[in-house]
């Protein structure tokens, strides 16, 4: 089959570096994989590295299975801001001028939500010509930005959002089908436009391929871990987090926990990976903390040499609708790497925790604290053993990569015998 992706704001094959896959590049090599032609049109705009791939519309070939179709827009410097709303509307304009001299048509579609603008323009142009559509939904918007509001002007907020929610029912209502990465979550889409569930929407989690590293790598990201003064031996615990600095995520618990166990002088260690936005304010927060480590960005081969010499995954995200319906890729990324996960998260990671005994929560609803989960752990071997083999266990029934992409690429070949005669 002909398939077409429209993903933007994810790293593709075609950025240098060695980029970690999202969503775009995982499921292009998945049904390339399984013998589909993938066209993945993206944004020309690096949102990662804040650069431009490109100045213009570009096709680039990349393989006989892989076509990359490039969309210009303008860019933007922050991540929140009227710069990326003005990138967004620029690239849905971008992108309607290019499908208008388009001549080929897909077997199926499909489209990355948000943004809106562009997957509005996308979901438009191929429901008028029959094509059948599975938009995936991974944020709330525009709801996300109403529910950052105060109250007192969530009213004034509507009306000015106004054309965000337009483009997004539109756009959700013209697909065939919707997916998302929890069941929650894709209620929440349902629920948008007020309808039932079907056959033809779906549930698949943000989960990545395990790709086997040599000894070599492993061995030199041991070393470099040693030289960090990350070591195997001599803490008690270790504690990591691994990902972008950005505000949606609270520290404060984990500033107060570092703080408690370096005044008792227990040996419990915190490893801050990445960088972001948030990591100014971050870093000032756990100035002066001896037990805490900012290595910066790290490759596959550091983060599972991490992993080895650590004991549970730190995933502080705020408890806002956006996460508490969702399974974000960071508690996945844990159970894969065998980490049990420390979250103050309600909803569908709360229920993961209780369910599947993957990990602990702290936070006002679980009347626990961050420092008392910590003391768990570290009281507890049965349950420092256990809830590896849990976390790794879980991934495997449920979230491998294999079976959800597999599972992915089987729903989009279903959705492909909708189209309409003649398309």
């Amino acid at each position: 089959m002909n398939i077409w992706l429209l993903q933007t704001g994810e790293p593709l094959h075609i950025d240098e570096g060695n980029p970690r896959p999202m969503r775009a590049m995982n499921l292009a090599n998945a049904l390339a994989e399984a013998g589909h032609k993938v066209v993945l049109w993206s944004s020309a705009f690096y949102h990662q590295e804040k650069r431009h791939r490109s100045r213009s519309a570009q096709r680039i070939i990349v393989s006989p299975q892989l076509d990359i179709r490039l969309i210009p827009s303008p860019g933007y410097v922050r991540n929140i801001g009227p710069g990326r709303l003005w990138d967004h509307a620029v690239l849905a304009r971008n992108l309607k001028k290019l499908l208008r001299d388009e001549l080929s048509l897909p077997d199926v579609a499909f489209i990355g939500y948000p943004p809106i603008e562009s997957a509005a323009v996308m979901t438009s142009w191929l429901a008028t010509r029959g094509v059948p559509i599975l938009l995936d939904v991974k944020d709330q918007w525009p709801s996300l930005f109403l529910d950052a509001m105060p109250v007192g002007l969530r009213a004034f907020g509507q009306l000015a959002l106004w054309p965000y929610f337009h483009c997004g029912k539109l756009a959700m209502r013209q697909a065939t089908g919707l997916s998302s990465m929890a069941d929650s979550f894709l209620q929440w889409g349902l629920d948008f436009i007020g309808r039932e569930k079907s056959q033809n929407d779906g549930v698949f989690p943000l989960t990545s391929p395990s790709l086997p590293l040599g000894e070599d790598k492993l061995r030199e990201a041991r070393l470099w871990w040693d030289k960090q003064g990350i070591c195997a031996e001599g803490f008690a615990l270790r504690l990591v987090f691994i990902g972008s600095h950005m505000s949606v995520f609270d520290f404060a618990p984990v500033r107060d926990a570092a703080v408690s166990f370096a005044q008792r002088g227990i040996g419990v260690q915190f490893v801050i990976c990445g960088d972001g936005g948030f990591s100014t304010q971050l870093r000032s927060m756990m100035a002066n903390i001896p037990n805490v480590f900012f290595p910066g960005w790290v490759d596959r081969a550091q983060i599972e040499t991490l992993a080895e010499r650590s004991h549970a995954a730190m995933t502080p995200y705020r408890n806002i609708d956006n996460f508490t319906k969702n399974l974000p890729n960071k508690v996945i990324d844990a159970l894969s790497l065998g980490l049990p996960i420390l979250s103050p998260l309600q909803g569908e990671v709360a229920s993961l925790i209780a369910n599947h005994g993957v990990g602990l929560r702290y936070g006002t609803d679980s009347e626990k604290t961050l420092v008392q989960c910590i003391e768990a752990l570290m009281d507890n071997p049965v349950l420092r053993q256990q809830m590896p083999k849990n976390a790794l266990n879980l991934y495997q029934e449920k979230f491998s990569f294999e079976m959800v992409y597999g599972g992915l690429v089987k729903h989009l070949e279903m959705l492909s015998l909708q189209k309409r005669p003649g398309v």
